[in-house]
């Protein structure tokens, strides 16, 4: 019996793909819709008319089955050692590539919008497999539930056609490889399905707060004579004739320790800069400060110096990215392209590398914009650039500098004109 079916059960996995494959379309197409439902259709009604006269060749045999036994067909497969009753469309799955966590959420939302009518679909099926293999056979009752099947798949085809039309206006839009995997899946997602994280999207600002309102310096504390405001930036310049040695501006209205913080900066001339974060300030200055500083602006002022890790950022040099610890001994925790562990002072040890220094060091540009975003929870920091993972570093040292709550701020070194912008905090602690 399966043999003799077999063909009929291909064809109908075929016309249910295709009704699959046309449903998924975009953009929609009732016309294919509707044709595809006639070939399946057919396809059920040719399907169940075969199951109908093999069940009636064997009941003609000396093989006939009990009544017992007839009726355990439909729930056993549609045939007697089971198999082609079941749904010939491919089974759900998590094979789609690419996948966000956003798409992954919106499939879901798909494959909940088409659970009903699924279940009409599997209930109509398993009434025509019934009417098929009744002891005495009913056409008219066979047809009858082909048409009711037929406007349960269509049902079904009409709620994922709209489900999927939301998904592609959308920005998640599923790309042609997508959908055909989604075809190949069942149109479904289980879930298990495995899903790449969403894109960087910089400016997406969800769940943060902003440190700098563009205009003007409040909540930041630094000199006057070298910050200020210029065309929605936050600058901060040394020159020869107005030099500043080691400065900072450390903004005041926020304490936290374990945070996401994004901005750009821009560093123009030859001089440095670092974004300060779990700082201090007002700790004894351990570097002896340049006497033409000293003449420009007076004995240090602790108030406008910081103590803490660094994201380090200096164009023109090797430091960009790196981890460091400003105006403490440990100093560079972790160069750009290393993943280190540590422990307070004790020696540090490289567990691993990113990329060669020099080479990620091409992903910093000079003397514009980037992109500069910092995470720090427990004792993990992980500082990226434009996108890349540029250093890691853990200190297990709970009574580590590094790992104390603190302030964000900024830095001018040498002689340097360094600016930043869409400054970002997400705040967990």
């Amino acid at each position: 019996m399966n043999s003799a079916l077999a063909p009929l059960v291909q064809s109908l996995a075929n016309a249910r793909r295709e009704l699959l494959a046309a449903s998924l379309a975009g953009p929609r197409n009732d016309s294919a819709i509707k044709t595809n439902i006639e070939a399946v259709k057919s396809a059920e009604l040719n399907l169940a008319t075969a199951r109908a006269d093999a069940l009636a060749k064997i009941q003609a045999s000396p093989a006939k089955l009990a009544a017992n036994q007839i009726a355990a067909i439909p729930t056993a497969g549609g045939t007697p050692r089971g198999g082609v009753g079941q749904n010939p469309a491919a089974q759900p799955g998590s094979g789609i590539p690419n996948m966000t966590s956003n798409q992954v959420a919106l499939l879901t939302q798909l494959t909940g919008s088409v659970q009903q009518p699924t279940q009409s679909v599997n209930a109509a099926r398993a009434e025509l497999t019934a009417a098929s293999f009744a002891q005495a056979r009913d056409d008219a009752a066979i047809k009858a539930k082909v048409d009711s099947l037929a406007a349960a798949e269509l049902a079904l085809a009409d709620a994922r056609a709209d489900s999927l039309a939301k998904i592609q206006l959308s920005q998640d839009k599923l790309s042609p490889d997508q959908l055909a995997a989604l075809i190949n899946v069942g149109g479904v997602l289980t879930s298990g399905a495995f899903s790449e994280p969403q894109p960087l999207d910089f400016n997406d600002h969800t769940g943060y707060v902003s440190l700098f309102d563009g205009k003007t310096l409040k909540g930041w504390d630094g000199n006057p004579k070298f910050w200020s405001v210029v065309d929605g930036a936050i600058v901060g310049e040394s020159t020869p004739q107005n030099p500043s040695g080691n400065t900072y501006i450390a903004y005041r209205d926020i304490e936290t320790k374990d945070f996401t913080l994004k901005c750009e900066i821009k560093v123009e001339g030859s001089g440095g800069s670092g974004i300060q974060y779990r700082s201090k300030t007002g700790i004894p200055w351990l570097t002896a400060i340049q006497p033409n500083v000293t003449a420009n602006v007076g004995p240090v002022n602790l108030n406008w110096m910081m103590t803490g890790p660094q994201a380090d950022f200096w164009p023109v040099r090797v430091y960009s990215g790196q981890v460091y610890s400003e105006n403490t001994p440990m100093r560079i925790e972790a160069w750009r392209g290393q993943v280190v562990e540590g422990y307070g002072m004790a020696p540090r040890r490289l567990m691993g590398n990113i990329g060669d220094r020099q080479e990620l060091g091409k992903i910093v540009k000079m003397n514009d914009w980037n992109q500069y975003t910092v995470i720090a929870r427990g004792s993990t920091v992980l500082q990226i650039i434009n996108g890349q993972l540029m250093a890691a570093f853990v200190d297990d040292d709970p009574t580590s500098s590094n790992n104390q709550s603190g302030v964000f701020g900024i830095e001018i070194e040498a002689t340097t004109r360094v600016s930043a912008r869409n400054i970002w905090l997400k705040k967990l602690n």
